[in-house]
């Protein structure tokens, strides 16, 4: 399966086991709750798929990558005490509580929450000191002489012995205790995640042509060339930064994220070729209105004679910048959101402390806020950003309070009116923002129906919008006449393709 399903089979899988009768015991007994084992490729995203699947269930995670960890952190360290055995007293071995379970009862004492996740990382690339205690921890849910607690569903992930000189294979014994779930590389779950994340539209333009570059691993002469997604990621971060300082991108800096000779030259000659396009196009200004009729018309013409290729890439610069703004604005209604429950938190606060002045008020509050934000981050319970999100409502409260001081505002209920009207004067701007955003998204469909037409171009252009999470959530929310229309002729021409496959079948009965 897909990273994209490997995800949503843990969330089941932790719900599951997580149910509970009328009596507080969970369905599914401990022994029966095996260990879900993630096998894949390195740099797929086996890592952060754990923190979306704890947010997503809302337990707790606690995640250690095992080959950093000697045999005394992961089982304890032995100590010595007495046992009477038949009436006669003898000296047995037992073992401090292993740094891995007792990071479980941490978490569960610092968030108050009694289930989670337990992520085992390179569970397959130990030393063969610590390989008889993963298979003990696989097959019996222990570290040493320390259970983990009852709500704790056990994840480890390990690579392939094709990916890993050092990993192993578990035997028959250990994966028939196991919930085994393979991961398979595929590019377009990842370019749905990257359209989403805003990755750099050089790279998704040009992997959508080169989809077998997207992720290689050969081994030749004794070396091993590879390219994962991990390192696209992370290159789209690079080049970003690169381009707001204005750094030559080389291509020895893209080798240090494309570990291929072969395809970072490739890719570094497409980067050449797309960085030059920029200089000939301008998507921003076509988008924000503020292109001259005949700087459109030289677009419009470039664009109608350029070969396939240059198609794809402008038309993926276009998306990259819609992608862009849809997700900021989908950031910014979900801060506007979180700023309005927070403020009902800070009423029902302040009903509660009675006697407080606004100032006071706040500061409590938000230490409280921050603290509960800190205990989150520290075990990973929290996405980035989620934490990013909450780290903004924190600052904007707290600039709420030093405005409200320097007004010598002290009342809490005029403090709450002035607090609501700051909230009512977002909630306008958010909404002119829409406006805009519809606008850009009309610009850019005008100018690919004067362009390029409807046909291939204008189906790759409205297939990658529907398919971004924000923009579909964005288009379903607010009406754009153009949209609608392409969606219908796209609809009509499925439906023709649909009766002519249907006749020829007929045909050739």
């Amino acid at each position: 399966m897909n990273i994209q399903e490997a995800k949503d089979e843990i969330i089941h899988t932790v719900k599951i086991y997580t149910r509970k009768n009328d009596k507080g015991q969970y369905l599914i007994p401990t022994v029966h709750q095996r260990p879900i084992l993630l096998i894949g490729p390195p740099g797929i995203g086996k890592t952060a798929i754990m923190r979306q699947a704890a947010e997503a269930c809302g337990v707790g995670l606690v995640a250690y990558t095992i080959t950093h960890h000697t045999r005394q952190s992961a089982v304890g360290l032995p100590i010595v005490s007495t046992r009477n055995y038949g009436g006669r007293e003898v000296s047995v071995t037992e073992y401090t509580m292993s740094e891995i379970v007792a990071s479980v009862y941490e978490c569960i004492e610092q968030t108050g929450n009694p289930e989670g996740i337990l992520f085992i990382d390179e569970i397959n690339c130990v030393s063969e000191t610590l390989t008889p205690t993963m298979l003990q921890f696989l097959q019996n849910k222990t570290f040493g002489t320390h259970r983990v607690p009852e709500g704790w569903i056990i994840v480890a992930a390990g690579n392939p012995p094709e990916y890993n000189k050092s990993a192993r294979m578990f035997d028959v014994v250990t994966l028939d205790r196991v919930k085994s779930i393979n991961i398979e590389v595929d590019f377009p779950v990842w370019k749905r995640y990257a359209s989403q994340m805003g990755m750099h539209s050089a790279i998704i333009s040009y992997l959508s042509s080169k989809t077998q570059n997207f992720y290689y691993i050969e081994e030749a002469r004794g070396d091993r060339d590879f390219v994962t997604a991990r390192g696209w990621d992370d290159l789209s971060v690079l080049l970003k930064a690169y381009e707001e300082e204005e750094i030559p991108v080389t291509l020895p800096v893209i080798r240090e994220y494309i570990h291929s000779d072969r395809i970072a030259s490739d890719f570094a000659a497409y980067y050449r070729m797309f960085t030059g396009y920029k200089k000939e196009y301008a998507p921003q200004k076509i988008l924000q209105g503020s292109a001259t009729g005949e700087e459109i018309l030289r677009q419009q013409k470039l664009l109608v004679q350029a070969l396939p290729d240059e198609q794809y890439s402008i038309l993926q610069m276009f998306l990259s910048e819609l992608h862009g703004l849809f997700g900021r604005h989908q950031e910014a209604e979900m801060l506007q959101k979180r700023k309005q429950e927070v403020f009902l938190q800070i009423r029902s606060f302040g009903e509660r402390q009675k006697g407080l002045a606004a100032e006071q008020l706040l500061v409590r509050f938000l230490e409280q806020f921050d603290n509960a934000l800190k205990i989150k981050d520290e075990h990973q319970i929290i996405s980035e950003a989620d934490r990013k999100r909450e780290e903004a409502v924190s600052r904007f409260y707290a600039d709420c309070m030093y405005e409200l001081k320097g007004e010598r505002v002290t009342d809490p209920e005029l403090a709450g009116d002035r607090l609501e009207k700051k909230l009512s004067e977002a909630e306008a701007a958010g909404e002119r923002n829409a406006r805009e955003l519809l606008s850009m998204v009309d610009r850019a469909l005008q100018f690919l129906e004067e362009s390029v037409g409807e046909g291939e171009m204008m189906g790759y252009f409205m297939t990658s919008l529907s398919q971004n999470p924000s923009a579909a959530r964005f288009l379903g929310n607010h009406y754009c006449q153009r949209f609608v229309a392409h969606l219908g002729l796209m609809a009509a021409v499925d439906e023709e393709a649909e009766l002519k496959r249907q006749i020829e079948e007929y045909r050739n009965q």
